[in-house]
């Protein structure tokens, strides 16, 4: 197993795996977990895809880390206004 084998499987562990449960979670920490599961998983995944030449996709992970980034932002700012 090479070490892009092993990036992929984690990649797909986290952005899959970990975060699909914990998004649709109505608890703010586990919801902002699952948003950094899929900004790690979203790297990862670019890290393979742009080895493997795979452009397209890298582009398509790029734009859901900047979801994710976006997203955890904007509850970090709704947060702050609530204390």
């Amino acid at each position: 197993m090479t070490i892009f084998e092993l990036i992929q499987i984690t990649s797909v562990f986290f952005g899959t795996l970990v975060a699909a449960p914990l998004i649709v979670s109505k608890k703010y920490n586990k919801r902002l977990l699952g948003l950094y599961a899929i900004s790690a998983g979203s790297i990862l995944a670019m890290i393979v895809q742009f080895n493997a030449g795979l452009y397209y996709f890298f582009f398509a992970s790029v734009f859901w880390f900047l979801n994710s980034a976006h997203a955890i932002r904007k509850m970090l700012r709704s947060n702050k206004h609530i204390y």
